[in-house]
C-alpha cells in the first residue's frame, strides 16, 4: 500500500485535459453517494456551503483516470486528504499522479499511475466549497421578509439542479444515465430546518458547533442527479389530511403565507393518488414535500420526493385569488407530480430525449386536472391550446425536431421550449387518440414497469406501444408506432394537409406537404439551410360529414404515408356525401396539421356556421378552422374574404374555445395594424365581432353565481377593453375609482377578483401618474404571489411614456425589490402594449449592457427579450436595426443557438411581408365587412 500524497503545486495547476468530449466516459459508473453539505445562512456576507462526498464507483473497463463534472465555481480542497482514492472494502490508497480541470465541459480528469481494474469497486473522496449561487440556479440562495415576523431580510438555500447543475454544487456524474442512490446530510444551525428528497432519519448535534445539527436522511431510491434536492430554511410546513394515502405530503412556505398553501395541500395528494390509479404503479417514495420558494426561475421543479415550485405557482387565497389562478396552480402540481412517473422512475437517457419527461408531464397533467374536476374542461381545452400553438410557432422555416441532438450543456436549456412541452404533449396525445385508451394504458405500464429506475429511449416507448396496439387490434399489424411518430419526433415542422374533393365522383384527393408561414420563394427569406430534404408525414385521418357528423370517433379511418424515401403519397377517400354537404378531418384535432379545403368545401362549412346548427361541428373542430382559415388567409393561401366571412360566424358562438382560437390570430394583426392608419377600421370590425359575446357574458359586471366562463370572460373583457368598447372601459374605470377612494386600500378591494387584470390594466391605460402610483403602492403592500403578478404586469398598460421608462429603470437596478424571475415576464407585458412597446425597445438596445449584466450574460434570457421585440416589428428599419445589433453582439449571442438568431430575424420578416403583401387586401375586406354592417 503506497500513501496518497498531492502536491499542493500539482493541485493548484489545472490545464486543459486532454479528454475533449461533451460526455462522460462510460468506463465508469457512480453506484452510490454519501453526501454532506454544511450550508452557512447566519451573515449575507458570509453566504457559503462546503461539503465532502464519497462516491463509489463501478470499473466497467480498465482505466487509468475518473473523469467527472465540478462546476467552475467549485473549489475542490488542495490538501493530502482532500481528494483520495480507495480501493472499496480494503481501504488501500491508490495514488493520484495528477488533476486537470476541463472548463468547456465542466470535467475534473483524475489520472493514476495504475491502472482501475474493470469489475472491481473503488471509493472516491472529495471535499469542496463555494458561494451560495445567487442565480437560481445550483445551490443557491434566496431571500424574503416575512411579514408575520417583522424582522429584516431572511435567507433561506434551495437546489435547481436540472439540467446540469448539480456539477456546481458537488462533484459528480452529472448525465441522467449514471443514476446512484444518495445518502444526503446537511449541517445548518438549529434554528433552520432542513429538506430533502427523503424523509429525516435523525438530527444530531455537531459537538463542535453550538447550536448546529446534523440533518440526516434516509437513503433515496436509484436516481439522477438532477433530481437531487435539498434546503436549509426556517419555513412551516402545512401537513395533507389524507388519511387514505399511504405517502406523507406536506407543503412548505415562509410563515406569513403558510395559510395560501391550505389549497396545494388538498389538490396535490388527489392527483399523487389518481395517478398512481391511471399508471397501476404506486408513487415509490413514502413522503412528498412541495416548497415555495421566493426565487425560482422555472416554474415549478419534479426533484422526486420534494418539489419545489415559485410562490405563485403554489399559493392560492379563497378571497383573493381567481379561479384562473386555482386551475393554474392545480395544472402546474398535476405537471410535477406527473413526472415522478415520467422523468423521475423512468428517465430518459439523454437530453435530446426530453421530450419523453417533459411531453409527458404536460400531456397526464391535463388528463388528471380532468378527472380531478371535469367543471373545468381542462383536457379538452388545453390540449386545443396546445395544438394550435404549435401549429403557429413550429410554422417557421427556423424551429426545430422534438428529438433534437445535443453536443454541449449549454445548448440543454435551450430543449426547454414549446416544441418539447406542447409538441411533446400533442404527439402523445396524437398516439393516444390513434391507438385508443386500452392500448395506450396498457403500452404505458408495461414502458414504466420495464424501465423502472432506469432510462429509456423513445424508441424503447414504441415498442411498448406497438406490441399493446397490436394486442388490442386499433393499430394495422403492417404499421409500427416507430414508423409513424419517428416522421413527428425526428422531422421538424408541421404538415398542411390539402382536401380537393371531386364532387361528381364523391371522393376527394388528400395530399401533404410541409406548412410554413413564409415560404422560400418569398424575397424576404433565404434560409441559411434550404429544405433540401424531402418531408413527409405518417398522418392519422380521421374525417366528420354532415349527414354524418360523428365528432366522438377519433380513430383514423386512413392514414398518409410516406414511402421509404420519404416521399408523400396521396390518399383517396370515398364515399362521401353530394356537393351540397361540408367535409372535415381531423376530429377533435387530434392530429396538429393545418388543413386547407377546395373553395367548394370552405363555402359549405361557412354557410353550416352561419346557420342555426353550427353546434352540430365539434366545438374543437369549430376552433381549428378559425385557426386555419386565418392562418391561411395571413400566408396567402386563402383570400381574407373567405376568412373573414367565416370568421364573422362568431356573433353567435357563445363558447370558449373557438374565440380563443380566432382571437390569437387577431392578436397578430393587431399587433401590426395599431400602427397603421387601418387600425380604426379594425376597431369598428372588432366591436361588432365582441359586442354579441360581452353582452352575453354578462359584460364587466361581477358573475358572482360563476354562470359564465371565468376564461371566456376574461379573454373578451381584455379584448373590449383594450379596444375602448364604451361600457368595457367605464365599468372598468369604476371599479378602480372606487377602490383609489377606500380608506383601506390593502384590506378592501372592491374589484372582483376575476375581473382584476383588466380593471387594473384599463384603469393604467386611460389613467395618470397618481393612479399608477396607487397601484404601485399595493404591490408594495401585498402579500399574495398572485395578486402581486397581476399589479407588476397591469403597470406595463400605462400610456405614460416616462411611468414606463422609470418602471424599467425599477425592475433592472442592481438592488431591485422586484425579483428577477419577474424581470422578463414584466418585458414581455410591456412589449406589447401600444406604448410600452417602444419604450421597451428604446431600453433593450441602449441598455444592453446593464441587461447583459443583470441576467449574467444568459443568451436565453437576452435572446428571449429580442424576441419579444421581434413579434411587434414590421418595418424594413425595425429588421435592420434588429441585424446590426445581432452582428454586432454575434460573440455573445452566438453561444446559444444560431437557431434561435435567425428566428428573430425570420419573425421580422413574416411581420414585413403581411404588412406589405396582405394588409392591403385585409384593409379592404375590413371596408366591405364595416359598409354591410
Amino acid at each position: 500500500m503506497r500513501i496518497l500524497m498531492l502536491l499542493s503545486a500539482v493541485l493548484a495547476t489545472f490545464c486543459n485535459a486532454s479528454y475533449d468530449y461533451y460526455r462522460l466516459p462510460r468506463s465508469i459508473k457512480p453506484q452510490h453517494y454519501n453526501l454532506r453539505i454544511m450550508t452557512h445562512l447566519e451573515s449575507p456576507k458570509r453566504l457559503i456551503f462546503t461539503g465532502d462526498v464519497e462516491i463509489l464507483l463501478r470499473i466497467i473497463q480498465s482505466t487509468n483516470n475518473i473523469t467527472l463534472h465540478a462546476g467552475t465555481g467549485l473549489n475542490i480542497a488542495e490538501c493530502n486528504t482532500g481528494v483520495q482514492l480507495m480501493k472499496y472494502h480494503c481501504n488501500e490508497l491508490i495514488e493520484i499522479k495528477s488533476m486537470q480541470r476541463q472548463p468547456t465541459y465542466n470535467f475534473i480528469i483524475l489520472h493514476f499511475e495504475q491502472y482501475l481494474q474493470r469489475g472491481q469497486r473503488y471509493t472516491l473522496r472529495l471535499r469542496f466549497w463555494s458561494r451560495l449561487g445567487q442565480n437560481m440556479a445550483g445551490y443557491y440562495v434566496s431571500s424574503y421578509q416575512d411579514n408575520a415576523d417583522n424582522c429584516c431580510k431572511q435567507f433561506m438555500s434551495v437546489t435547481q439542479f436540472e439540467p446540469a447543475d448539480a456539477r456546481n454544487a458537488f462533484p459528480c456524474f452529472d448525465e441522467p444515465e449514471f443514476k446512484a442512490t444518495f445518502n444526503i446530510t446537511l449541517g445548518h444551525h438549529a434554528k433552520y430546518n432542513a429538506l430533502s428528497n427523503m424523509p429525516l432519519l435523525e438530527r444530531i448535534p455537531i459537538c463542535e458547533r453550538q447550536n448546529w445539527l446534523w440533518s440526516t436522511f434516509r437513503q433515496t431510491e436509484v436516481m439522477s442527479t438532477y433530481l437531487v434536492a435539498y434546503s436549509v430554511n426556517n419555513f412551516e410546513g402545512y401537513v395533507s389530511q389524507n388519511h387514505k394515502s399511504r405517502v406523507h405530503f406536506t407543503t412548505w412556505a415562509r410563515a406569513a403565507a403558510i395559510e395560501q398553501c391550505r389549497y396545494a395541500s388538498e389538490v396535490g395528494p388527489r392527483i399523487l393518488s389518481k395517478f398512481e390509479d391511471m399508471f397501476g404503479i404506486e408513487y415509490p417514495l413514502p413522503k412528498m414535500d412541495q416548497l415555495a420558494v421566493p426565487d425560482f426561475s422555472a416554474g415549478a421543479m419534479e426533484n422526486w420526493g420534494l418539489i419545489t415550485y415559485r410562490e405563485a405557482a403554489l399559493f392560492y387565497a379563497e378571497d383573493a385569488s381567481s379561479q384562473v389562478d386555482k386551475q393554474h396552480i392545480a395544472n402546474i402540481i398535476a405537471h410535477e407530480l406527473a413526472h415522478q412517473w415520467f422523468g423521475n422512475l423512468v428517465t430518459m437517457e439523454w437530453w435530446n430525449d426530453l421530450w419523453l419527461n417533459e411531453g409527458f408531464a404536460t400531456y397526464m397533467a391535463t388528463l388528471g386536472i380532468e378527472k380531478l374536476c371535469c367543471q373545468w374542461h381542462a383536457y379538452d381545452e388545453d390540449m386545443l391550446d396546445n395544438v394550435l400553438a404549435v401549429l403557429n410557432t413550429d410554422a417557421y422555416c427556423h424551429t426545430r425536431p422534438i428529438h433534437q441532438e445535443v453536443s454541449r450543456a449549454s445548448q440543454i436549456s435551450e430543449l426547454f421550449d414549446a416544441i418539447t412541452y406542447r409538441k411533446g404533449a400533442v404527439v402523445i396525445r396524437m398516439m393516444h387518440m390513434f391507438i385508443g385508451d386500452v392500448a395506450f394504458f396498457k403500452g404505458l405500464h408495461c414502458y414504466l414497469q420495464k424501465h423502472a429506475y432506469a432510462n429509456a429511449r423513445q424508441e424503447d416507448l414504441w415498442l411498448a406501444l406497438t406490441e399493446a396496439a397490436h394486442e388490442c387490434g386499433s393499430m394495422p399489424l403492417d404499421l409500427q408506432v416507430q414508423t409513424v411518430m419517428n416522421t413527428w419526433t425526428l422531422q421538424k415542422g408541421i404538415p398542411l394537409v390539402q382536401v380537393k374533393r371531386q364532387y361528381l365522383k364523391n371522393t376527394a384527393i388528400v395530399t401533404q406537404q410541409r406548412f410554413l408561414i413564409l415560404h422560400e420563394d418569398h424575397a424576404y427569406i433565404r434560409p441559411e439551410h434550404p429544405l433540401a430534404e424531402n418531408t413527409c408525414w405518417f398522418v392519422p385521418i380521421s374525417y366528420a360529414t354532415q349527414s354524418s357528423s360523428n365528432f366522438i370517433a377519433t380513430e383514423p379511418q386512413t392514414w398518409l404515408r410516406c414511402t421509404a424515401l420519404n416521399e408523400p403519397l396521396s390518399v383517396q377517400l370515398r364515399h362521401l356525401p353530394g356537393d351540397d354537404e361540408w367535409l372535415i378531418l381531423n376530429v377533435q384535432v387530434s392530429t396538429p396539421y393545418r388543413i386547407n379545403y377546395d373553395s367548394d368545401n370552405w363555402e359549405l362549412i361557412s354557410k353550416a356556421l352561419h346557420s342555426n346548427e353550427y353546434h352540430r361541428i365539434n366545438v374543437m373542430n369549430r376552433a381549428q378552422l378559425l385557426d386555419d382559415a386565418l392562418a391561411l388567409a395571413w400566408t396567402g393561401l386563402m383570400s381574407y374574404e373567405m376568412s373573414l366571412e367565416l370568421l364573422t360566424y362568431v356573433k353567435q358562438e357563445h363558447e370558449f374555445m373557438p374565440w380563443r382560437a380566432a382571437l390569437d390570430q387577431i392578436n397578430a394583426i393587431y399587433r401590426i395594424i395599431r400602427h397603421t392608419e387601418d387600425f380604426e377600421k379594425f376597431q369598428h370590425f372588432m366591436y361588432h365581432l365582441l359586442s354579441p359575446i360581452y353582452c352575453q357574458l354578462g359584460g364587466m359586471r361581477n358573475d358572482r353565481n360563476k354562470l359564465h366562463h371565468v376564461s371566456h370572460k376574461a379573454l373578451i373583457t381584455k379584448w373590449a377593453c383594450r379596444l375602448s368598447l364604451k361600457d368595457c372601459v367605464e365599468r372598468a374605470l369604476n371599479y378602480y375609482h372606487r377602490w383609489f377612494i377606500c380608506s383601506e386600500p390593502d384590506s378592501t378591494n372592491p374589484v372582483p377578483i376575476n375581473l382584476r387584470p383588466v380593471v387594473y390594466c384599463t384603469a393604467m391605460r386611460h389613467g395618470d401618474g397618481e393612479d399608477w402610483t396607487f397601484l404601485w403602492h399595493r404591490y408594495r403592500n401585498s402579500s399574495l404571489a398572485s395578486e402581486q403578478r397581476v399589479i407588476l404586469l397591469a403597470l406595463t398598460c400605462s400610456h405614460k411614456k416616462g411611468l414606463l421608462e422609470r418602471y424599467l429603470r425599477i425592475i433592472y437596478h442592481e438592488q431591485s425589490f422586484i425579483r428577477k424571475q419577474d424581470a422578463s415576464l414584466i418585458f414581455g407585458a410591456m412589449v406589447h402594449t401600444e406604448v410600452g412597446s417602444h419604450v421597451a425597445r428604446d431600453f433593450f438596445f441602449k441598455k444592453f449592457q446593464l441587461l447583459r449584466k443583470y441576467y449574467n450574460s444568459n443568451t436565453r434570457e437576452l435572446i428571449g427579450l429580442l424576441s419579444l421585440i421581434a413579434q411587434h416589428s414590421s418595418s424594413q428599419e425595425d429588421y435592420q436595426q434588429l441585424r446590426t445589433f445581432i452582428n454586432g453582439h454575434q460573440v455573445l449571442l452566438q453561444q446559444s443557438s444560431t437557431r434561435s438568431l435567425l428566428r428573430v430575424l425570420e419573425q421580422v420578416k413574416v411581420n414585413m411581408r403581411w404588412r406589405q403583401q396582405r394588409l392591403p387586401e385585409f384593409g379592404r375586406q375590413l371596408a366591405m365587412c364595416n359598409y354591410c354592417e
